[in-house]
């Protein structure tokens, strides 16, 4: 039988194993809100650059790619800190199963729509896609 002693040794391996999963998931969205800044400015100085007839449609499908990738990356975020709150929220005499169960894991999930819709992922990506959008209207327009 385990000792408290080593019980909360487990516990804290185990939620610093979910933090650091926590964490790369965490950098993950920072990497594809970098990452579509990059690609939609990238795709905005090309346009305007060489004069190009660029629609103003074809910023939609990248704005939309790394709008459910930054959802994606949220919404298993969000899992693993319910099962990190969890697994610190229990008894230290209760023992917590050190692996992470992909049922439960896909219980705590949101729906990816219910995801993509929070102020956080459709805002910027909006405001991005408008702005690049409007950005690209206005130089046309003033050709």
């Amino acid at each position: 039988m385990d000792t408290i002693t080593n019980q909360i040794a487990l516990r804290l391996g185990y939620l610093n194993i979910v933090q650091g999963v926590i964490n790369r998931l965490a950098n993950s969205v920072s990497a594809m809100k970098g990452a579509s800044v990059a690609v939609m400015a990238a795709m905005l100085a090309c346009a305007l650059g060489q004069g190009a007839a660029l629609h103003w449609a074809v910023l939609l499908p990248p704005g939309v790619l790394f709008m459910g990738f930054h959802a994606y990356f949220l919404q298993y975020e969000r899992a693993f800190i319910a099962l990190y709150n969890d697994a610190a929220d229990r008894a230290l005499d209760d023992v917590v199963p050190l692996r992470i169960d992909l049922r439960r894991l896909r219980a705590l999930r949101d729906p990816l729509l219910a995801v993509l819709c929070r102020p956080t992922v459709l805002g910027f990506h909006v405001l991005l896609v408008g702005g690049c959008v409007g950005a690209l209207l206005l130089a046309q327009g003033a050709r």
